[in-house]
C-alpha cells in the first residue's frame, strides 16, 4: 500500500508543472518536500524503535532471562536445588539458598549461612525485608550466582520470578523480525471515552486474571472497512493500551496477539500505528505471563504491520 497523502501531492505537482503559475508550482513542490521529509523522519524513528526493542531483549535487563515462576504460599518456604526444598531451583543453583517468609503481602528473606547472597547487588548476611511492587515499578531482587529472583503480585497471588544470566531462552533468541513499514497502517481513530471507573477482567496466559481500567472505544478505517478496538489504561497511567489479534495471529505473527500503545486522544481522536505493534514477552519465554486480547479485540482482517514471529511458540512449562 502507498501513503495516499504523499502520492496525491506528488501527482498534483506533476500535473501542475506545465499549466500552473510558477508560484503555485513552487508551493506544491515545497509541500511535497515537507511531506517526504516527514515520512523519512517517521521511518527513521520506527527503525530506531525496532533496534531499541531488539537491543533491550538482548540486554542484562531482558525479560528473556526469566527461567522460573513459582507460587509463594503463606508462611515459610525454603529455596534451593535440594529436592527437599519448598521451592526447588535448577540443578546448578546452590542446594540451600535461604528461607522466604510470607505474611500476607509482606515478605522477608533469610539467607542460609555459607551461601553468597545479595540484595539489589549488595551482599547481605542476615534477614531482609523485601519491597514487592507491580510492574513497571522496581521490586527488590535477591541474587546468588547467575540467578536473581523477585516477588511480583498477580490476581491476588504472589509469584517468585527467577532469572538466569545464562538463560537458554535468551541464548535461543535470534532477534526480532518485522513487516516492512507501511504508512497505510498508521491510521486516525475516533475515540469514545468509557463511563468513569469502568473496568474489565483481562485473562492472562497462566490462567489468572487482572483488572484493567477501560479508557474507551476506538473506531478506525482500514482497507475501506470500519473496525473497532477497546482501549485500556496503560501501565504508566498515560495514553492507551490496546491488545489485539488479527488474521495473521498464529501464522505470521504471535498467536497470543500483539500490543500497541497510543497517545491520549485529543478532540476525540488519536493515532493507531500498527507499525509499532509488538509481541508480548511470552512469545519467546514460556515463564513470562502476558494478558490475552479480549474477544472484541480480534480483528477479522490481516494486519501486515509491526512485529512478526517465527511461528515457534514458546512451550508452556
Amino acid at each position: 500500500m502507498k501513503h495516499t497523502a504523499t502520492a496525491a501531492l506528488a501527482l498534483s505537482w506533476f500535473k501542475c508543472r506545465m499549466v500552473c503559475p510558477q508560484r503555485t508550482t513552487l508551493l506544491l513542490l515545497l509541500a511535497a518536500s515537507a511531506v517526504f521529509a516527514a515520512d523519512d523522519a517517521y521511518r527513521a524513528q520506527i527503525e530506531k524503535d525496532r533496534r531499541d526493542t531488539d537491543e533491550f531483549l538482548r540486554s542484562p535487563r531482558s525479560p528473556l532471562l526469566l527461567v522460573g515462576r513459582f507460587s509463594v504460599n503463606e508462611g515459610a518456604s525454603t529455596l534451593g536445588s535440594d529436592p527437599a526444598s519448598t521451592i526447588i531451583l535448577p540443578a546448578k543453583a546452590p542446594q540451600h539458598v535461604g528461607t522466604l517468609i510470607r505474611r500476607g503481602d509482606r515478605f522477608t528473606f533469610q539467607p542460609v549461612a555459607g551461601t553468597s547472597v545479595s540484595l539489589n547487588d549488595k551482599p547481605i548476611s542476615g534477614s531482609v525485608t523485601l519491597q514487592v511492587t507491580e510492574p513497571p515499578m522496581p521490586t527488590d531482587r535477591i541474587g546468588f550466582g547467575d540467578f536473581k529472583f523477585g516477588i511480583r503480585p498477580l490476581s491476588n497471588e504472589f509469584s517468585l520470578l527467577l532469572s538466569d544470566a545464562q538463560s537458554p531462552f535468551l541464548k535461543a533468541f535470534t532477534g526480532t523480525t518485522w513487516f516492512p513499514i507501511d504508512l497505510a497502517y498508521r491510521v486516525t481513530a475516533q475515540f469514545t471515552p468509557a463511563p468513569q471507573q469502568q473496568t474489565v477482567l483481562v485473562p492472562f496466559t497462566d490462567g489468572g486474571e487482572k483488572t484493567y481500567m477501560v479508557r474507551g472505544d476506538l473506531v478506525f478505517q482500514l482497507a475501506g472497512q470500519s473496525f473497532h478496538l477497546q482501549a485500556l489504561a496503560s501501565s504508566s497511567g498515560k495514553g492507551l493500551f490496546i491488545l489485539f489479534q488479527d488474521q495473521t495471529s498464529g501464522r505470521e505473527t504471535y498467536g497470543g496477539g500483539r500490543f500497541i500503545e497510543a497517545e491520549t486522544p485529543e478532540n476525540g481522536r488519536t493515532t493507531l500505528d500498527f507499525n509499532k505493534a509488538t509481541n508480548p514477552y511470552c512469545a519467546d519465554d514460556p515463564y513470562a505471563v502476558c494478558p490475552v486480547p479480549l474477544k472484541q479485540n480480534r480483528l477479522a482482517v490481516p494486519i501486515h504491520a509491526g512485529e512478526k514471529h517465527n511461528g515457534l511458540e514458546a512451550a508452556a512449562h
